[in-house]
């Protein structure tokens, strides 16, 4: 409302809320349903595995390991006292209920090595994996005008935006390991012991708790406690985990902008912002309260669905972590222009601002070395804290020299509080010989200092997926200690199935900043009115770049040729928390690598972006509108140390992008018709597909047999041979109408991936978590759908 030229004021308001409900993996087609992939099969009939929890593949008869599974609860003596882990086969702690509402896989068990005869079956992708969480948004915006006599205006802005998001996960085991960092805790196997008692505290073999024959009861969860033996419980939650945040934002901003004198120009504005953060997480577990539990007996392992909501929080308690991060900052600037050139007025720009900048996060798993088991499981210790000012001064000189020339330079100062100071300077020219062709070309410099979290964070962990090779001398030791008659080649499937391993990277306040260097150089061609090309070359150096574990197969092939040894400089490691049920003695997997941030030499990437744009009036009433748009990747390379790496057209970095791939390719095109009142416009996506080599964990770009047997990212089917050796390209198409009614009323349709066009199998990218790409076929995953909506004007 308003009129700064009548009235002297304007002012507008926006409001807006948005819901998305949350996409399950079930709600989609076969295989992004399920985990159990037998049914992704090659030309000769060799399939691939079945990854269901306990599930068993037919085609080689191998079963993934005996895991937990929700609410149904196997139990064995522990019979050496004080042992940390039972011994012998599992049986039903409830054999009555059986499996519950799950499937009893009874294709296990034939030998008396098995670690139970017959397991319960679960496809964890169909029943707990969320694609997409559920999302509510809701926001607030004004801004004000004012004149303020007739040479400047004054404007206040300020924005309110609420963010919540619901997501859900796999329901955790009762056993396992606080993350990282650990202090030396050792693995938790759930130990009930022989007498119970309200003033019980639970230890870690299940002993020693304060309760006996003569102010206790023996243990209705310990068949074995009138044998005097404890036992160890083998159980999963019922409960899958989730992870709700609620993301605030407020932001001010108070400002002027006007002239003065002969063509004097100025601009200054304070700016304030605040993001706060809350995220809660429940149902993760604190081993100590596990072990309280069962000294007490204060929850039902025969029946999980008898526990209350408060026997529930004693074992697992809400974590609720609020994170604040604050900004303000004061911005000057003047300009004008200095004289006139040939080509046009030669303009200068300066300007100064002060900004400060602070984090406050903190972890919601903390360490505590005195008390390791009084830590949750699985959720992450990451968190950091700190602040810093930041003085700067920068400049810019535009200056068409003749009609065909013109140049740009610029700058920028920073000085830090934390020590790092750096000048950025930037040069531009273009060059327009004839009136239909222009050169155009920058050159700059920059800097970026390292983050809170890279400078100060805590321990910080990402997963990626591992599977070892029986057959390679580096862990056939590993594998024969997993084995049923001692030999690699018969290692079971706790050795030879896909692991977690986590990366872990911890801050390091020693960092120096990274330091770029980039150029760009292109044409643009307009042949005739409304057609243009552009061609553009652009190249980006950084050094000092800064990286966290950036190899993972040295330290992993040491650790299980060495027995769990690692001597690589700067890396430490800690084995998984789970272990094999069969063998609990044998050295479990490699659990976390982990390494301080530091500074690598350098990084480099290079590429081609292509444009053409066209308007064309087919009739006085219909015109075409068509722009086409393409990026290539011709470089993405990491120097570490002397260690070349090159992921352009592959599937990694894995450790920096969760294994989304670098597509050499990339391009859209959109063609739109517009007839008088009406608009349709047609969209295509584009992305090409990749070699599935993980480089930085050892594979090699076109070497698809060795990535397989690496088991790092390509997959195989039973018989070996591998499933994908590249990903598929991604493409998808929008479709956008839109009506005119009137000067004051449209109305519009959106139509997206209007011809449902699915995601392309890809086995290799994200961990292998979701047979898909969602960084490149999000889209396509959701199917088609309709946003539908009016615009009135009054």
């Amino acid at each position: 409302y308003g009129d700064l030229n009548d009235q002297g004021f304007n002012f507008y308001v926006s409001a807006e809320y948005q819901r998305q409900d949350a996409l399950n993996a079930r709600d989609r087609d076969y295989p992004f349903n399920s985990s159990n992939l037998t049914g992704i099969c090659n030309a000769a009939g060799s399939c691939m595995v079945n990854h269901n929890w306990n599930g068993t593949t037919a085609e080689n008869g191998l079963f993934n390991g005996l895991i937990s599974i929700p609410g149904v609860a196997l139990v064995r003596p522990v019979t050496t006292a004080g042992a940390a882990s039972g011994s012998g086969r599992f049986t039903y702690l409830n054999p009555a209920a059986g499996c519950r509402d799950f499937t009893l896989n009874p294709n296990i068990g034939s030998s008396t090595t098995a670690p139970i005869n017959g397991a319960c079956e679960v496809d964890f992708q169909n029943r707990y994996i969320s694609l997409q969480p559920q999302i509510e948004r809701k926001g607030l915006s004004a801004r004000f005008t004012a004149n303020v006599g007739d040479r400047a205006q004054v404007y206040a802005m300020v924005n309110y935006y609420d963010t919540k998001t619901h997501a859900s996960f796999t329901p955790l085991g009762f056993n396992g390991t606080p993350t990282n960092p650990t202090s030396g805790a050792v693995a938790y196997n759930v130990i009930a012991p022989v007498y119970i008692c309200p003033t019980g505290v639970g230890t870690l073999n299940g002993v020693g708790t304060g309760c006996n024959a003569a102010n206790g009861v023996l243990n209705p969860y310990n068949p074995y406690a009138a044998a005097g033996q404890t036992a160890q419980i083998l159980v999963r939650s019922t409960r899958g985990r989730t992870v709700d945040t609620d993301s605030r934002s407020l932001r001010g901003v108070l400002g002027i902008d006007g002239s003065f004198g002969d063509g004097w120009n100025y601009s200054a504005s304070f700016t304030a912002s605040n993001v706060r953060l809350t995220r809660a997480q429940g149902n993760y577990f604190q081993p100590q309260l596990i072990m309280n539990a069962l000294a007490r007996g204060t929850f039902n392992f025969m029946d999980f669905n008898a526990n209350t909501q408060a026997q529930w929080d004693a074992i697992a308690p809400l974590q609720t972590t609020v994170s604040n991060s604050d900004l303000w900052q004061a911005t000057g600037q003047i300009s004008k222009d200095l004289m006139e050139l040939p080509g046009g007025k030669l303009q200068a720009a300066v300007g100064a601002q002060y900004r400060h900048e602070s984090i406050d996060a903190p972890s919601a798993n903390p360490a505590n070395f005195d008390a390791p088991y009084t830590r949750y499981y699985s959720i992450n210790a990451v968190g950091t804290k700190g602040s810093r000012n930041v003085k700067s001064a920068f400049y810019e000189i535009s200056a068409p020299v003749v009609d065909q020339l013109e140049l740009n330079a610029s700058g920028r100062f920073d000085s830090y509080s934390t020590g790092q100071e750096s000048f950025s300077p930037k040069f531009g020219a273009k060059f327009t010989p004839v009136k239909q062709l222009a050169i155009r070309g920058t050159w700059s410099k920059g800097f970026r200092i390292p983050s809170f979290n890279e400078a100060f964070g805590l321990p910080t962990t990402g997963f990626v997926t591992r599977t070892i090779n029986c057959a390679s001398a580096t862990f056939a030791a590993f594998c024969a200690a997993h084995s049923p008659n001692g030999t690699a080649a018969t290692a079971n499937a706790y050795a030879t199935q896909p692991f977690s391993l986590g990366i872990t990277s911890v801050g390091n306040p020693a960092l120096a900043p990274e330091k770029s260097t980039s150029l760009t150089a292109g044409i643009v061609f307009e042949p005739i009115r409304n057609v243009s090309f552009t061609v553009d070359y652009w190249h980006l150096k950084i050094k000092d770049l800064i990286v966290g574990v950036t190899d993972t197969a040295t330290p992993l092939n040491q650790y299980y040729a060495n027995n769990g040894t690692v001597s690589v400089p700067g890396i430490t490691v800690t084995p998984s928390g789970t272990v094999d049920p069969a063998f609990p003695n044998a050295l479990p997997h490699l659990g976390t690598i982990q390494a301080s941030f530091r500074n690598a030499n350098s990084e480099t990437v290079s590429g081609i972006d292509l444009g053409a744009n066209a308007k064309f009036a087919l009739s006085n009433d219909l015109t075409w509108i068509t722009s086409f748009d393409a990026s290539y990747m011709m470089k993405y390379e990491l120097d570490a140390e002397g260690v070349i790496s090159r992921y352009d057209g592959s599937l990694g970095p894995c450790n920096n992008t969760s294994c989304a791939g670098v597509p050499k390719w990339r391009g859209s095109w959109q063609n739109t018709l517009k007839y008088k009142n009406t608009t349709v416009s047609l969209t295509a996506y584009y992305t090409s597909g990749y070699d599935n080599a993980a480089v930085d964990a050892g594979d090699i770009v076109g070497d698809c047999a060795t990535n397989a047997a690496n088991g790092n990212a390509v997959q195989s089917y039973v018989d070996g041979t591998p499933v994908q050796c590249r990903a598929k390209p991604t493409w998808n198409v929008d479709m956008t109408l839109n009506q005119k009614i009137g000067d004051n009323f449209t109305i519009y349709a959106n139509i997206q991936n209007v011809f449902n066009i699915g995601a392309p199998l890809d086995t290799a990218s994200t961990y292998q978590l979701f047979q898909f790409n969602p960084a490149w076929a999000g889209p396509n995953i959701m199917g088609r759908y309709f946003k539908i909506g009016a615009k009135v004007d009054f």
